[in-house]
């Protein structure tokens, strides 16, 4: 079991949400581990030391939240402490009411009847040929699934689609293809320059069979995470750029890119495009100028056309989607609520006035649709399910 199982697992023993066998296995384990370590305190000490423990908890537990932001729990690096701190203090106190008899204990835990056929996304995407036929990726079988020109497409594995260019193509008429990813989808393609791109959910990606002319031009709507490969110019001097058209219903806007790691968000939905850079470096142009962008730095574009530079961006939230997470650093409900829709396909009605909390935190893409519900309950957000449908209560 590694690190991040380890921390999940932690998160559902204290949501209540984790099987007998599980709950067994967490006890045992902090059983064995406090009889190491935890264990030179005087009867006396260990009595004190829970009395404090469980007076700093009810404190924490009935005060305020400061300034509406709700922790859903800490970040990746803090994990180890974070759980590490709530199992002890939660178990510590168990063991002085009982006086140091380590015993284990059936908990009934009430769980919300929900019947509902909602689950997380997965890998899911259809693939459009030049001629507009289509393959449905998620049920093709792996191999070579066709050819376009001189290039071999083949799916390798679930979540990945390869196009492989074989020998030179000339000048050959170039091939448009689109793969694009439902509610619930995500998928990942290399395409034939080696460019690899992570697509989320609700997202299409066009791009040539192969790649001619002196520049590599891609359009894309939704969502993508791009490692760019290096590729030189036709003349040999230099790179050839690789350019992604972001097409919404604003307008197109452009991104520049010479070899490099980046993250476009680009929903029709949301209030603003987002470019955040990670390696390289990527030129963000739109209707009312550009930035040269650098490591670390996001570039946003409204829908009026203004542009703006975070020289300090949350990099692990931009792209926490392509590595199995929600991340959330002050968002509101809504930007939440978008998120849950998109990767869970469901519809969002708002009964009343929309809460305005702010979250700050994490939550695994895999939860269930359940334990999405109790983490939001835990911030004074209630939700119920009616078939593909989440209301969210006032």
């Amino acid at each position: 079991m590694d690190a991040n199982q380890f921390s999940d697992l932690l998160k559902r023993y204290q949501l209540g949400t984790c099987t007998e066998e599980e709950k067994k296995w967490v006890e045992g384990w902090y059983s064995e581990r406090r009889n190491n370590i935890y264990n030179p305190l005087t009867n006396e000490e260990e009595a004190l030391a829970g009395q404090r423990i469980y007076s700093n908890v009810m404190t924490v537990l009935t005060s305020e939240p400061q300034k509406n932001v709700v922790p859903l729990w800490r970040r990746p690096g803090a994990w180890w402490v974070a759980a590490g701190t709530l199992l002890f203090m939660a178990t510590t106190w168990y063991f002085v009411m009982n006086d140091k008899q380590v015993t284990t204990q059936t908990v009934e835990v009430q769980k919300p009847v929900i019947q509902t056929t909602v689950v997380p996304g997965g890998n899911k995407a259809v693939l459009t040929l030049a001629d507009g036929s289509t393959i449905v990726l998620d049920s093709a079988a792996n191999g070579a699934l066709t050819r376009q020109g001189a290039t071999m497409i083949m799916k390798k594995q679930d979540g990945e689609l390869v196009y492989k260019t074989e020998g030179r193509h000339g000048q050959q008429a170039v091939a448009m293809n689109t793969i694009s990813t439902p509610r619930g989808g995500q998928y990942q393609v290399i395409l034939p320059d080696g460019t690899k791109v992570w697509l989320n959910a609700v997202t299409a990606l066009r791009f040539p069979a192969s790649f001619t002319g002196n520049e590599r031009v891609v359009e894309l709507t939704g969502e993508a995470y791009f490692e760019v490969a290096h590729q030189s110019s036709s003349n040999g001097k230099g790179n050839r750029p690789f350019v992604v058209n972001i097409i919404t219903a604003a307008g197109e806007n452009r991104v520049e890119v010479l070899g490099t790691h980046f993250n476009i968000k680009a929903y029709n939905d949301e209030t603003s495009i987002k470019t955040t850079l990670l390696e390289g470096s990527v030129k963000m142009s739109g209707l009312k100028g550009q930035y040269l962008m650098k490591p670390g730095q996001q570039a946003q574009i409204d829908r009026s056309g203004k542009m703006a530079l975070d020289e300090d961006a949350d990099v692990e939230e931009a792209v926490a989607w392509k590595n199995g997470r929600f991340q959330f650093n002050n968002a509101n409900v809504e930007a939440v609520m978008r998120e849950i829709a998109r990767w869970y396909d469901v519809e969002i009605e708002y009964v009343g006035k929309v809460p305005d909390e702010k979250f700050e935190g994490e939550i695994p893409r895999n939860s269930n649709i359940t334990e999405v519900f109790k983490i939001l309950e835990l911030s004074n957000v209630h939700c119920k399910i009616e078939g593909k449908k989440i209301k969210v209560l006032p």
